[in-house]
């Protein structure tokens, strides 16, 4: 900051940079009235040297300007508190000018009045009492610097009329000097409150940037897990998902006694599609056949999964046989009704078969038990012709395979 622009009273260091809390701190630490009582006291202790040094009127004089000055900010700091929440535009800096100019050069007179004839004990008193004041004023300055340079300014002028009135011709440069030091202090002051400034700037902008790239990664890991679950091909969970959900699903039957289905899915003669239209032609029939599929199968807390090659299979929990076979039949004719006229050498429609198996609800049944009796029923559904649902009536508490319950 250049020395010029120090000067001036209304100069608010670093409020292009500070946060809006800062400012907000800042200027209620200005608005504070404690600094003022302090003065006020010390200029009442010269005050009462001055009395016993048979100036009485120079003591009342400088005690009365000195409270006046402190009842006035007393006012403003508690105007400034009561202010409305979140209010802190310009006129709080401008009534912050005016109050502490008014008490600089209440301070200098109060001390001009009692230094002026006073006995040499009230004299070096007031002198000890100004500079306590002008170094507190000093103190604060890294805030606004202007405003304490004035402020240190006439207390030092009035003081320095004073003493060139009495013959004290000394006492003038030794206050300019003081006011020298005092003014270089203010320049460090300021240069340190900038650098803090800056540096908090820079840690809270490296905050959010560490905040962002944290979260940033927080949504790169919750991709890399779900693509970890995810099959590449048809965007269905993969075998690794399936597994994780059909244990979390058979524990939760078991514990709330419901029902639970399991359908395992084939494509219908997928091998000899391939090597008549070739692969890619039968992975995009893989993908038409799975937006069917998902469709179709939209139940709460249901799973469809691709569980390897052309197989698919789907998790159904709440649901028992009657509901599973029906949602199995609209899946099979969803996948019927799928053309496949888009493709290369424009294939038929290709038709699905499906092995269905459900446990009632409270039964112990293995995931192994329902995947081989829902492996069983899909393979006597191919056996029957495919474009099928075949099914177990149920599965017993051991896991016995009752005879199969098929539907065309």
């Amino acid at each position: 900051m250049q020395f010029l622009q120090m000067w001036n009273p209304f100069t608010f260091v670093g409020r292009d940079i500070a946060s809006r809390q800062q400012v907000e701190t800042t200027v209620r630490e200005l608005f504070n009235s404690k600094p003022h009582l302090t003065a006020t006291l010390g200029i009442s202790l010269a005050a009462v040297s001055a009395a016993l040094g048979g100036n009485l009127g120079a003591a009342i004089s400088a005690t009365s300007v000195a409270t006046a000055c402190l009842l006035v900010r007393i006012v403003l700091e508690r105007r400034f508190l009561s202010r409305s929440p979140g209010e802190m535009d310009s006129k709080w800096i401008r009534v912050f000018v005016y109050g502490s100019l008014m008490s600089g050069f209440g301070w200098g007179l109060s001390s001009a009045i009692l230094f002026h004839g006073g006995s040499p004990e009230t004299q070096a008193i007031t002198m000890a009492v100004a500079c306590a004041v002008m170094q507190g004023a000093a103190g604060r300055a890294y805030m606004m610097p202007g405003t304490a340079l004035w402020n240190i300014a006439l207390v030092i002028g009035q003081m320095s009329i004073v003493a060139f009135a009495g013959g004290q011709y000394l006492h003038i440069p030794a206050f300019l000097l003081y006011f020298v030091f005092l003014t270089a202090f203010i320049m460090q002051m300021v240069e340190n409150r900038l650098r803090q400034l800056h540096a908090e700037q820079m840690a809270d902008r490296l905050f959010h940037e560490v905040k962002e790239k944290n979260e940033l990664l927080r949504i790169a890991n919750e991709t890399l897990a779900t693509k970890a679950y995810e099959d590449p091909l048809t965007g269905l969970a993969n075998r690794r998902k399936f597994d994780l959900c059909f244990d979390e699903s058979l524990a939760a039957a078991a514990r709330n006694a419901t029902p639970i289905s399991l359908m395992i899915l084939d494509v219908d003669h997928f091998k000899a599609f391939n090597d008549t239209y070739g692969h890619q032609s039968g992975d995009e029939c893989l993908r038409l056949i799975t937006r069917a599929l998902s469709s179709t199968i939209a139940d709460p807390g249901s799973l469809v999964a691709r569980y390897g090659g052309e197989e698919f299979v789907v998790i159904l929990p709440g649901q028992d046989m009657v509901e599973a076979k029906i949602v199995a039949e609209k899946a099979r004719i969803a996948v019927r009704l799928t053309s496949l006229d888009s493709l290369p050498g424009t294939p038929p429609r290709q038709t699905i078969s499906i092995g269905l198996v459900t446990s009632t609800g409270g039964s112990q049944t293995t995931r192994d038990a329902m995947l081989a009796a829902a492996d069983a029923a899909l393979y006597e559904a191919k056996k029957r012709g495919r474009n099928r649902v075949c099914s177990y009536c149920d599965i017993g508490e051991a896991g016995e395979q009752l005879p199969v319950n098929t539907a065309g």
